[in-house]
């Protein structure tokens, strides 16, 4: 026997879920509410900030502050507290002064003590319009700790910009006050709701039983898979079941959208499908047999797309090209910005010897083409193994790791970095910059690891990073002979162990390259 409901039940449903709606409607009108208000109260309070420390520091106590050493000076220690008072007495979340050099910003005095002259890299239009027209700005940027909105004043001394003072509150804060609003505001309005639904349910009347029939074949339509259909009831005055076929039409055209946006996700995965078979086609296949060389590489990627990648080339004269790149970003446009770094160093490598002039033309054609925000960390050498001369060159990479086959006396001085000069920024910030070769010698036994933050940034489930430190003991605790491959391996196998059964949030690569001790290798 069939369960048969009462007509007003029926009637009921839909009205329901249109309380619902306006509860929700209702509660997103005073989310938007409170974040206008905490705007309004964090611009008046950034920018009391800014502005009064901007005309208060003193410049002779600031200007005396000018070297890394200087962060321990009784100066910079009193610019500092200044700052800190006004991060206590304001309820803010940072407080500091950058000073400028060409097109770049540096710390000059914080209440964190970042240090004096340490680079700037979240500078966004507004500092420099701030800069450059002495006019006060709201800034918003997100660097790895978190997202920010502040108010930057600049400095200003017999009518120049020397200075800028900025005053951030974390964006944290601004969720929290929303969260506590919806908490005391949610439960009056769901209770509203459950009025105004009792009070439905007394005025519901017997509807007709046509109307009710032409709901239930749209409903069937619907089931059916026609996405979209509409029902058009008839009657000289409209009542509650016009409200639900209305109900019914928006909830059609919904299931209409959600079908639409279901085939795109479908297109974007082809899309991210052929991204990767692209990548793929542009890893080398196999490791090139090189005189004198052992090497062996690794890549495995942190979602269906890298942003790593690596590729070994090679080159006339019985010597070795190594690319080890990393594209900041995700997903699809770091895949395609990875295929053109990928594909423009190997042409650049093809076409100069110099692995600092790889650098630069890489980082002149990638610049012009490279979307806003993006940049690429690469590193490229050059190897021979018949005279044991590496040439390498640095841009943002981390640097690579040097196992020497006779160890120091002290453990603590093996393994090395290999550390470079000049500049060590990455691929495609600014078309301007040079970059330096890096020569080295190395002796029959020697091994060169090369590897992305991956390793370095892998987290346990307590969140805690593997390091450098790990890194160091374990390359001290493998045998002196290992193979690049073994060495690989050995890394990959102590990563695991400590991440254990977290997410990999990043992807790994390595690259190992030994000058073989045998004459026949």
């Amino acid at each position: 026997m069939k369960l048969r409901l009462p007509l007003f039940i029926k009637i009921m449903l839909p009205i329901v879920v249109l309380i619902l709606l306006a509860v929700s409607l209702t509660g997103y009108r005073v989310y938007q509410a409170s974040t206008m208000r905490w705007q309004t109260e964090m611009d008046t309070r950034l920018e009391r900030v800014a502005t009064l420390l901007a005309g208060t520091i003193n410049i002779e106590t600031l200007a005396s502050v000018r070297q890394p050493a200087d962060i321990d000076s009784p100066a910079y220690r009193q610019v500092a507290d200044q700052l800190e008072q006004a991060v206590t007495a304001a309820n803010l979340a940072w407080v500091g002064i950058y000073y400028r050099e060409g097109d770049y910003f540096y710390y000059w005095v914080d209440q964190d003590y970042s240090g004096v002259g340490y680079p700037f890299f979240y500078a966004t239009p507004e500092h420099f319009a701030a800069y450059d027209d002495r006019q006060p700005r709201h800034v918003q940027y997100t660097d790895e700790f978190g997202s920010y909105y502040g108010f930057v004043a600049p400095i200003i001394v017999d009518g120049r910009t020397v200075a800028l003072v900025e005053a951030l509150v974390d964006l944290e804060s601004r969720n929290l006050v929303q969260q506590d609003t919806l908490a005391r505001v949610w439960p009056i309005l769901l209770g509203g709701g459950v009025v105004a639904a009792l009070l439905s349910l007394l005025i519901t009347v017997v509807a007709v039983n046509r109307p009710l029939r032409q709901l239930q074949q749209g409903a069937l339509a619907l089931a059916g898979g026609q996405f979209g259909h509409k029902i058009q009831l008839r009657a000289w005055v409209k009542d509650e079941l016009h409200e639900v076929a209305d109900t019914f039409n928006q909830m059609s055209g919904q299931l209409e959208r959600l079908y639409r946006e279901q085939a795109e996700r479908e297109r974007i995965r082809r899309e991210i499908e052929i991204a990767r078979t692209v990548q793929q086609a542009l890893f080398p296949t196999q490791i090139p047999q090189v005189r004198g060389l052992e090497i062996a590489a690794f890549c495995r990627p942190h979602r269906e797309t890298s942003g790593d990648f690596y590729d070994l080339l090679a080159l006339e004269g019985g010597q070795l090209g190594v690319v080890i790149g990393d594209v900041s970003g995700k997903s699809i446009p770091a895949a395609l910005v990875m295929v053109a770094a990928q594909s423009t160093l190997r042409a650049e490598a093809y076409t100069h010897h110099s692995p600092a002039q790889v650098l630069d033309q890489s980082n002149v054609l990638l610049q012009r083409n490279m979307p806003r925000g993006m940049f690429v960390a690469a590193s490229y050498a050059r190897l021979d193994a018949w005279s044991g001369e590496m040439v390498w060159a640095n841009a943002g990479q981390i640097y690579p790791v040097l196992l020497h086959r006779v160890r120091p006396a002290d453990p603590q001085a093996y393994p090395r970095y290999l550390e470079a000069t000049g500049a060590a920024f990455p691929l495609g910030l600014n078309a301007a910059i040079n970059y330096d070769d890096q020569p080295l010698k190395l002796i029959p036994g020697d091994t060169v690891l090369f590897y992305t933050d991956g390793v370095i940034e892998a987290m346990n489930p307590a969140h805690e990073l593997y390091g450098f430190e790990r890194l160091e003991s374990l390359v001290r605790s493998l045998a002196d002979d290992l193979s690049p491959q073994a060495l690989i391996e050995a890394v990959l196998a102590d990563v695991a162990a400590f991440v254990g059964p977290a997410e990999q949030h990043d992807d790994i690569t390595l690259v190992a390259v030994k000058l073989s001790s045998d004459e026949s290798a």
